[in-house]
């Protein structure tokens, strides 16, 4: 169902793609030719007459905005110090805030000043213009506006931007009319050059701006080849002129092979859809079925196996929260029968150590009476061989109360080297028996915190589980403290028969043993009191190899390198 229901949906997938895709296309193709024609007519010769009295009027507009600076100034500066070759001494701090606002536009480099000879004399600021940039825009020819003369632009150089100098008499009433200095204004060229932009935004026209000299820049102020053929001049100013240069391509009227290549370019694009289609359509179906069937076995309850990360921003997210669902899951039901577990066997050691180790406790008192009191050897035998069994019963009883209800661990600073020396000496007389030999290894610095009695147990257990391991002829035990990652790691190393891979799962369950006098409390006991000192028992085996058992704590506060 899930299935049908993914393939309309991957139907509906690809009919919505080729509407959204294939509609603009052949919109597009359709409004072609439309868009010509009206581009033709954009840049009919009426318009383009329009637009460029525009950018004469801007041109002129902006030359007569400097000519209005330029009054301000001449009004402002009308000391005859000024006009000397240390007149920027005789500025005051007002003209000087003056000057600087009037050079802070963008369009003006600075205020030059001259003599009544037009001897250039200094300039505001300091390095905006220089007598040798004055002197080499003499070269050309000046042009008249207005009253004032423009100056340049001077030769193109890379070492400076290109300027334009617009030069004014400034008449002073201290001085006489035929001696009056000049005052002018430093324009940065290719604010005017840029004025007509506005002309090179279809693509049609390459604005150039002819200037004195018979030179040419295009309008970001760069030389051009004086060669190039113009589609028309207009004039600006005298020796100013704005010429047109035409990209005939651009205006050409649409072919057939535009047309072929637009049906080309719908096909490849309706076809590119398809395969992308049904390259997602596959990928996602697979990797949708592959997330359906594990969270399938999560439900049947396989909770051990991880699901596996599907690459893709939506699905690895799925794919980790439903993983994070597994495995939460699986925590809680595990804890949950620990804890009934813990409960049920709690109740049950209650009730044994009530209702059995009582009676037992007489049953034992009357055997030993009767042992000492009987004379026939036959008998007496029999009589230690019940004594036994029941000691055997009570030890049975210990062992579960111990797992089920375990005592409160009084933690204390334990030398790890010491304790591991007092547990090889009670088993060494074990493991010789059974040609085993315990060697043991660890730096006499390792300290942990825990409860002695507890790590003794657990070692105990482990060590006298791995004799039992050991085959006929013998083998070896090592005892191995070390720190690793923030850990102290004490190992109990065999190499016995190991376990099989089928029951490496089950070892720490209460009551499982491979062993036929075995209680299956061991190692769960182990467990147990491994968690209640804040430790961790993790448990690797490889059958007819041995087994390896570690005994992990937690201490931040030793650094690794001071035990190495």
């Amino acid at each position: 169902m899930f299935k049908r229901q993914n393939k309309r949906l991957s139907n509906r997938y690809l009919l919505l793609s080729l509407v959204v895709a294939l509609v603009p296309l052949l919109v597009f193709s359709g409004l072609y030719d439309t868009y010509l024609n009206q581009l033709v007519v954009k840049i009919s010769n009426e318009q383009l007459s329009t637009r460029v009295a525009t950018v004469q009027n801007e041109f002129q507009t902006s030359l007569r905005e400097r000519l209005y600076q330029l009054d301000v100034l001449t009004d402002e500066l009308d000391n005859p110090n000024i006009y000397t070759l240390d007149g920027a001494q005789s500025l005051s701090s007002e003209l000087q805030t003056l000057l600087r606002i009037q050079t802070d536009l963008n369009n003006v480099y600075g205020i030059a000043f001259f003599d009544e000879h037009k001897h250039y004399l200094w300039s505001f600021p300091e390095f905006s213009y220089s007598k040798k940039r004055y002197e080499q825009s003499l070269i050309f020819p000046v042009t008249p506006f207005e009253g004032t003369e423009i100056y340049g632009p001077e030769a193109y150089s890379f070492n400076h931007a290109s300027s334009v100098l617009l030069l004014k008499k400034i008449h002073i009433s201290s001085l006489d009319i035929k001696g009056a200095p000049y005052i002018g204004i430093v324009l940065r060229f290719n604010s005017l050059t840029s004025i007509s932009k506005d002309l090179n935004t279809d693509g049609i026209y390459t604005p150039l701006l002819s200037v004195p000299g018979e030179r040419l820049f295009d309008i970001v102020g760069q030389p051009v080849d004086k060669k190039i053929i113009s589609h028309a001049d207009y004039d600006l100013l005298p020796n100013w002129s704005l010429k047109l240069r035409q990209d005939k391509g651009l205006s050409s009227p649409p072919s057939a092979k535009m047309r072929y290549w637009l049906i080309l370019l719908v096909l490849m694009t309706a076809t590119g859809l398809l395969a992308l289609h049904w390259y997602i359509s596959k990928r996602l179906n697979r990797q949708l079925d592959t997330l359906i069937d594990r969270v399938e076995r999560v439900a049947a309850g396989d909770l051990d196996s991880p699901v596996p990360l599907q690459p893709g921003t939506e699905l690895e997210r799925l794919t980790l929260a439903i993983d994070r669902m597994r495995s939460q899951l699986h925590h809680v039901i595990k804890a949950s029968v620990e804890m009934e577990r813990q409960a049920s066997l709690g109740q049950l050691a209650a009730g044994l150590a009530h209702d059995i180790r009582n009676p037992l406790t007489i049953i034992r008192m009357t055997i030993q009476t009767l042992i000492k009191r009987e004379s026939n050897s036959q008998h007496n035998e029999m009589l230690v061989m019940v004594e036994e069994e029941i000691e055997r019963v009570n030890r049975v009883i210990e062992n579960l109360l111990n797992f089920a209800r375990p005592t409160q661990p009084r933690l204390e600073r334990i030398t790890l080297l010491e304790l591991l020396k007092g547990i090889r000496a009670l088993v060494d007389a074990s493991a010789k028996s059974q040609n085993v030999i315990v060697h043991l290894e660890c730096n006499s610095a390792l300290e942990i915190d825990a409860d002695p009695s507890h790590i003794r147990q657990i070692f105990m257990n482990l060590i006298l589980n791995a004799i039992q391991a050991m085959p006929i002829e013998g083998g070896k035990i090592s005892l191995i403290g070390s720190i690793h990652g923030g850990h102290i790691i004490v190992s109990v190393i065999d190499n016995g028969k190991g376990i099989p891979v089928t029951l490496i799962s089950r070892i720490s369950e209460p009551f499982f043993t491979t062993k036929s006098t075995g209680t299956g409390l061991g190692l769960a006991i182990c467990h147990v009191l491994a968690k209640s000192n804040h430790a961790e028992l993790v448990i690797e085996s490889q059958e007819n190899k041995g087994t390896h058992v570690q005994l992990r704590f937690k201490n931040d506060r030793i650094e690794e390198n001071k035990y190495e």
